[in-house]
């Protein structure tokens, strides 16, 4: 009888031990998931902006900012959707990775943008004008088709083939740009894996800490309240894919740089970068 009673104390003092570990990892887990999103709230706060980030690491979703709701949201991709144009345009062999698309002396919006470009050239420097002249090539019927096969955002392309996704009707939440994002960066995305790679190719921006950083910023700047993006993935020194969207308001005298600094300083917090 003692030595039962001894047996069912030492075996309640186990499970007391175990309970009472679980509960301080889980309070130091909370602790840890509070300061984070305080630290990236205040991110959007100094910016005097709002905005949220959104994290996908395997099957967990994270969101992130001072207005989560916008995480659900429908925003025109603006120049995020160049990702999906080249996927479409390379799949259908309306362009190639080596074609030069020449500028046609004609004034354009940035300086940069008044020069010879590849579609990788195009992509790093963002030129409107030549995802224009690859969507008119792709055309109205095959991009229609295309955007819904791919269920990107609301699918819905409107009438004019060029524009679409600076002014709408196309729209897409921020959680679908990271899936989208998380999707091309395992190259599942329902294209061959030799044009995923060469999309993914023209996205890499920089190595840091020895993570590689790839992503397409976005600004919409038709549209009001004027929406602004940076979407795309991680792929860190282990090999772990980490994929975000941000996605903010751009007030009127933000800088177009606020994007990279407030996701950059999201992921360092989060230690993904």
């Amino acid at each position: 009888m003692y030595k039962k009673a001894l047996i069912v104390t030492i075996n309640l003092l186990f499970l007391s031990a175990c309970s009472s570990n679980s509960v301080k990892q889980h309070q130091i887990h909370s602790i840890s998931a509070n300061k984070n999103s305080e630290e990236i709230k205040s991110l959007f706060d100094q910016a005097q902006t709002t905005g949220v980030l959104v994290i996908k690491r395997g099957q967990t979703e994270e969101i992130y900012g001072n207005d989560l709701k916008r995480a659900s949201t429908e925003y025109v991709p603006a120049s995020t959707f160049k990702m999906l144009n080249a996927l479409i345009g390379l799949e259908h062999q309306k362009v190639t990775t080596t074609e030069v698309f020449k500028w046609d002396g004609q004034k354009r919006l940035f300086p940069d943008w008044e020069k010879d470009m590849t579609l990788g050239d195009a992509m790093k420097a963002s030129a409107i004008p030549v995802y224009q002249e690859l969507a008119r090539r792709i055309g109205l019927d095959l991009m229609s088709k295309e955007v819904k096969r791919i269920a990107f955002g609301n699918a819905n392309i409107g009438s004019k083939v060029d524009n679409f996704w600076l002014v709408g009707p196309l729209k897409i939440t921020p959680q679908q740009e990271t899936q989208f994002a998380y999707q091309l960066a395992h190259k599942t995305l329902p294209f061959s894996k030799n044009v995923q790679e060469q999309v993914q190719s023209m996205v890499f921006i920089e190595e840091k800490n020895g993570s590689k950083i790839y992503a397409k910023s976005g600004w919409g700047w038709d549209v009001e309240p004027q929406v602004g993006w940076l979407t795309g993935w991680v792929v860190q020194p282990q090999g772990e894919i980490v994929a975000f969207s941000l996605n903010l308001e751009m007030k009127k005298g933000t800088p177009s740089s606020i994007r990279k600094e407030i996701a950059y300083k999201g992921l360092e917090q989060l230690g993904i970068l």
